[in-house]
Formats: C-alpha cells, sequence, structure tokens
C-alpha cells in the first residue's frame, strides 16, 4: 500500500503545479517538455547511467514506450488545458475515469476478476462524468459560454488516459518489461521529451513562443512528482496487483485529496451537481474495486 500512496501524494501534487502555473505566469506547454527531461534526469539518477541503450530499441517493449511517450505529452497537455478551463477536480476526475477503459479490458482480455458490483460502478461512472463536467451557475456567468464550447478538452483528457493505462496493462501482462523498470519509464519519458522539444523550437523560431527560465523552473518543479507518480504506481502493479484493483485504488485517492485541497487552497466551487458527480464517481470507482 505504501507504493499507491506515494503515488497518490505525487499524481495530486501535479495537478496543484498546474494551477500555479496560472498564477506564476508559467507556460505550460514549455514547462512540460523540460519537466520530461527532468524526468529522464530522475531516472539516470536512480539508474546510475543515461537510461536508454542502443540495445534497447530491439527490446519487445519499445513500440509501446514509444507510443506511451506520445500520448503521455498530449494527454499532459489536455490535463493542463482542463484544469485551466474547468479547474484541478475536474481534471482529475476526468482522468481517474480512465478506469471505464482500464478495468474492461483487463477483465475481457486477460481475465481479471468482475461482478455486478464492476457492472454498476461503470454505470455510475458515466453519470459522474457528466455531472463533474456540469458548470455551475456562477461558472457560467463568468465565463459565459466560453467553457461550454470547450467540452471536447475534458474528454479527450479522459481518453488519452484510458488508453494509456490500457497499454500499461498490456506490458505488464505480456511481460515484455517489469512495468517498474525506470529503464522502460524513461525511455517513455524522453520520447514525450523530445516530441515536446521539436514543438517547442518550432515555436521558438517562428516567434510563438517565447523562452523563459520560468518556464524550465517550472518544468523542474513538475517532473520530479510526476516521475514519482509513474514509478511508484508501476511499483505496485509489478507486486502482482491486479490493475483492476490498483487503478481504482489509486483513482480514488487522487480525486478525494485533490477535492479537498482544490476547495481548502484554491477555493474552486463547485455545484451541488459537480458535488453530485464526485460522489458518484468515488462510489463508482470503490464498487469496481471490490
Amino acid at each position: 500500500m505504501l507504493y499507491l500512496i506515494l503515488s497518490i501524494l505525487c499524481s495530486v501534487l501535479l495537478g496543484f503545479i498546474f494551477k500555479l502555473f496560472q498564477r506564476f505566469g508559467v507556460d505550460s506547454f514549455q514547462a512540460i517538455v523540460f519537466n520530461y527531461f527532468t524526468c529522464v534526469a530522475c531516472g539516470w539518477i536512480q539508474i546510475g547511467r543515461f537510461p536508454t541503450a542502443g540495445s534497447d530499441f530491439e527490446s519487445p517493449w519499445m513500440p509501446y514506450a514509444l507510443a506511451l511517450g506520445f500520448i503521455f505529452i498530449a494527454g499532459f497537455n489536455g490535463a493542463a488545458a482542463t484544469v485551466r478551463y474547468f479547474g484541478v477536480t475536474v481534471s482529475q476526475v476526468m482522468q481517474k475515469m480512465s478506469i471505464l477503459m482500464t478495468v474492461p479490458f483487463a477483465i475481457l482480455a486477460y481475465g481479471e476478476s468482475s461482478g455486478w458490483g464492476k457492472i454498476a460502478g461503470f454505470v455510475l461512472a458515466l453519470a459522474a462524468i457528466i455531472f463533474v463536467n456540469v458548470p455551475s451557475g456562477k461558472e457560467s456567468a463568468k465565463n459565459g459560454a466560453g467553457r461550454g464550447g470547450l467540452w471536447w478538452i475534458p474528454l479527450v483528457t479522459w481518453i488519452l488516459s484510458g488508453v494509456l493505462e490500457v497499454l500499461f496493462v498490456i506490458v505488464q501482462k505480456e511481460s515484455y518489461t517489469a512495468v517498474g523498470d525506470p529503464v522502460f519509464i524513461s525511455t517513455i519519458f524522453g520520447t514525450a521529451g523530445l516530441l515536446g522539444l521539436l514543438t517547442a523550437s518550432a515555436g521558438w523560431v517562428s516567434g510563438r513562443l517565447l523562452f523563459s527560465w520560468r518556464n524550465v523552473a517550472g518544468g523542474i518543479l513538475l517532473g520530479i512528482p510526476n516521475y514519482g507518480s509513474m514509478l511508484f504506481l508501476l511499483m505496485a502493479l509489478g507486486n502482482g496487483l491486479e490493475g483492476s484493483f490498483v487503478f481504482p485504488v489509486v483513482n480514488v485517492g487522487i480525486i478525494l485529496v485533490t477535492t479537498i485541497g482544490a476547495v481548502g487552497l484554491f477555493h474552486e466551487h463547485l455545484s451541488k451537481v459537480n458535488w453530485l458527480g464526485i460522489v458518484l464517481a468515488l462510489t463508482a470507482i470503490t464498487l469496481i474495486s471490490l
């Protein structure tokens, strides 16, 4: 359980850091790019050498690592946009509802345990996704129709989070590598970093993006808990726990701690419908984990 708790704390910290980016004028995209190179540095320190060697490109896990790297940077930017327009709580709930993909896949493809509780949980989770994204009266008056036209952002965030977890389940179940292997993790982060750097470089050259050391500092601040969240989650999976148990339990903890922190620290406003959605999400994840 220690690895699960550490993964929860690191994941919650990520959402709060994104929120602080807005307050201190940090460009989320550039910070995300530098965050991935910070993650690679963390892997380098853990292993004691540069994480990826030439021979690794012949490993069976390499195609998954490359695909995961692409999804990582796309999903992270989606999460940052969701935090910006919908708040920390909505962002975390949408990411954690990824179990609607992960758990059915683990059950159908690999025969993990199932039951009526999980079926009921899926139904409640679908309702939760709808309720948690209904803007409150205050938000509607403040933001007008702007947020309503961006409904697809949390949806894309949810889809990418689900695909991400499904790929991790495949790597674990097929034993392509130990999912907690820092070489595997660092390769994912390195791929995401290189893709992001290419895009950022084009922005710097064209003038669309302005380089700032503030963004570098933000990336370092983001990268350390990001590496920890992934490492501890995969270490929990590597201890033999079923993915249909690990992901729901971690997700429940993240939603609970994030909601308390977002309301207490950032004074985010949640309507009664939003709170109902959060309660349904917690109930759904609990049922799925039974």
